[in-house]
């Protein structure tokens, strides 16, 4: 099982049904259809939302051109999914995972980027769009092991004549904690109130389980948690409600810092502003010295991701109808 695949069934739960089972079957037929193949092209009919794959390739594709990689669902017999992946990056870099219907419907798609990373491991910025029916996209900021995803690429400023809709924000707080980090995400809706919070660990730099990570923290939830834990956010210094004043600071100004002290020893803070569903990303980043830092990061446009850009954003974009009573 690919990285890849990982890292959905970790952040995502709605998709975990479709995860391939490949692990000691033939690599050639199930049920009368390869269980892999490499395709050229990929077309998504925005109306029917059919699937179409087009011109077959080698099992190792060209180094220069991007790719669609197929894989059929052996435990569920007409399903499939296609990553769309980075030319010459293996399995490594993936733009979009599509998970497909019987007839060839498309059901959901994962973007998993990379938002951060250094010694405490690797931070992701995880999207899941639903299209059978639509509803709103899941949308995570969360620590988890080093492996596949989508990375950035870093601009000198704001992109000129890109979408400035601001669709999420999130915050990290790094710890130098046992098991060796501590990562403490939360994501917020554009008006300031909390969608989510995350309690993850590392080490060595790998993300560790959250089985591992209860005994260390008994006094807090840990993994996923949707909508506000007054306790477990308190303790590690985060806002109830994100201050909208904070969107007011241009690039050129140091944003105030957010962080209420804990005890812990703090290595990295770290505010996201989410743009255009997170298609450019600004960041500001915080150390324990008092240095600050702005740096703007952004993402592949597929032409996926425009086919399927109105019914995308006609869907709330990680966002929970009941979390909303919890704007102060």
């Amino acid at each position: 099982m690919s990285r890849t695949h990982q890292t959905y069934t970790r952040i995502t739960t709605d998709t975990a049904a479709f995860l391939l089972l490949l692990v000691g079957l033939s690599p050639n037929v199930a049920c009368g259809r390869p269980l892999m193949q490499n395709f050229r092209t990929m077309r998504v009919d925005p109306k029917t939302l059919k699937v179409h794959l087009e011109d077959k390739l080698p099992k190792e594709p060209a180094p220069g051109s991007d790719y669609y990689s197929y894989h059929v669902n052996v435990t569920k017999p007409g399903r499939y999914t296609v990553d769309h992946r980075r030319a010459g990056s293996g399995d490594k870099y993936t733009y979009n995972n599509f998970f497909v219907e019987p007839g060839d419907s498309l059901y959901s798609r994962d973007k998993v980027q990379i938002l951060l990373s250094g010694p405490f491991g690797t931070i992701y910025a995880q999207s899941t769009y639903f299209y059978a029916p639509p509803s709103p996209t899941l949308f995570y900021v969360v620590l988890y092991m080093n492996g596949s995803g989508e990375p950035f690429r870093l601009l000198p400023s704001p992109p000129v004549g890109e979408d400035l809709t601001l669709s999420a924000i999130s915050v990290v707080r790094i710890f130098r904690a046992p098991p060796g980090f501590l990562v403490v995400s939360a994501n917020y809706a554009p008006d300031g109130h909390l969608e989510s919070l995350h309690v993850n660990g590392s080490r060595q730099g790998e993300w560790v389980h959250s089985n591992e990570l209860r005994p260390l923290y008994p006094d807090v939830e840990v993994a996923t948690m949707i909508g506000d834990r007054p306790k477990t956010r308190e303790r590690f210094g985060l806002p109830a409600t994100f201050p909208v004043q904070y969107l007011k600071a241009t690039a050129r100004e140091k944003p105030a810092l957010i962080f209420q002290g804990v005890d812990l020893q703090s290595s990295m803070d770290v505010v996201n502003l989410h743009y255009d569903r997170n298609h450019w990303v600004r960041q500001d980043s915080f150390l324990p010295d008092g240095t600050q830092s702005t740096r703007f990061l952004a993402y592949a446009v597929t032409d996926e991701d425009k086919v399927l850009k109105g019914i995308d954003d006609a869907q709330l974009f990680g966002q929970f109808p009941y979390t909303r009573a919890t704007i102060h």
